[in-house]
């Protein structure tokens, strides 16, 4: 079963894509947006499909 994806989930996210990416990566991708996203406990553990359809319904592409 697919978790809830929320608005405070989708802020969050967007957030996180938004941010800086970690120490010797040029850019966010899904999955590795989805290793980060596991390592926060009040974010549910969400997929890098998932991930992507958030942020394409957003109009959001990580650069």
């Amino acid at each position: 079963m697919e978790p809830t994806v929320t608005g405070e989930v989708e802020a969050r996210l967007i957030a996180l894509a938004c941010s800086a990416p970690p120490e010797g990566k040029d850019r966010w991708s899904l999955r590795l947006l989805e290793k980060h996203v596991a390592l926060i406990e009040d974010i549910p553990d969400l997929d890098h499909s998932t991930i992507g359809r958030v942020l394409k319904k957003r109009n959001f592409a990580p650069t």
